[in-house]
């Protein structure tokens, strides 16, 4: 019986290392070639709007996709909405290139041992692309994101890349953007919202077909208390003053609806 021996060397380890080399270059060279043969599709239809004197939108119109998707800046936006938004959906977003390697490993681990999807690995960035691409959820239009989520790192600045995003978020039917969900949901800038009205918008997005009003808001409400308990340690206001303040600001819908978040959060 002939026996087989391993042996490591000086000489091979430094071929091995040459080889990854090799290799990793060979990568970043055919991702190149792929992101010139295949650009990006970035290019965004915006509904027109008409404001008054003061800035205030008095008017808007669809887009042809007959979607209400309003350009927005980020100095627009509430920087606590940002900040809530990023630690919900992405609170890795400034540290990686567009994709989460570690989470792209927890997410395999943890729907293989669960024998069906139980986590996601999408990055703010992998979002973006998608809702830039969108396409049939498998293995190969979640590589397309993961690519694309790479061209638009190369292309575009964290926080262009969080604008993109902020104009894009589904917030329900043919409402997409963090500006047009304001104005119809709210009547209101995004930069004028209240606490209650920041959580909704940052918990709308991960199921918008529930979306108000009345009853639906209940469930949102149940979402809110355990997507705030996920934020770090250093939360953005102490949790009794957060539940006085949804008590406090009126919801969209009749009295009874108001009195129901009332018995929820004080029950």
């Amino acid at each position: 019986m002939r026996r087989f021996s391993f042996k490591i060397t000086r000489k091979g380890i430094l071929r091995f290392l040459k080889r990854l080399g090799l290799g990793f270059l060979g990568l970043i060279l055919l991702f190149f070639i792929l992101n010139w043969v295949f650009p990006v599709p970035d290019k965004l239809e915006y509904s027109t709007i008409i404001t008054d004197q003061k800035g205030e939108v008095i008017n808007a119109y669809l887009t042809s996709d007959q979607k209400w998707r309003m350009k927005t800046e980020l100095n627009e936006i509430s920087p606590l909405l940002q900040k809530t938004i990023v630690n919900k959906e992405d609170r890795h977003f400034y540290r990686h290139i567009g994709v989460n390697p570690f989470a792209v490993i927890r997410a395999f681990f943890s729907n293989l041992f669960h024998m069906r999807r139980m986590s996601g690995a999408s990055t703010i960035t992998m979002q973006v692309a998608k809702m830039l691409e969108p396409g049939k959820r498998n293995i190969w239009s979640k590589m397309r994101e993961m690519f694309r989520a790479l061209q638009l790192e190369l292309k575009y600045s964290k926080k262009e890349i969080l604008q993109l995003y902020l104009n894009l978020v589904p917030y329900g039917g043919n409402i997409e953007g963090v500006k047009a969900a304001s104005l119809l949901y709210f009547n209101k800038n995004p930069d004028h919202l209240s606490l209650a009205e920041i959580t909704s918008l940052s918990i709308i997005p991960n199921k918008p077909g529930v979306m108000v009003p009345a009853a639906t808001m209940i469930l949102l409400l149940k979402k809110e208390t355990a997507g705030w308990s996920a934020l770090p340690k250093e939360r953005f206001l102490p949790k009794r003053k957060y539940r006085m303040h949804w008590l406090n600001h009126s919801m969209p819908g009749e009295g009874w609806f108001r009195i129901i978040f009332r018995i929820y959060l004080t029950g």
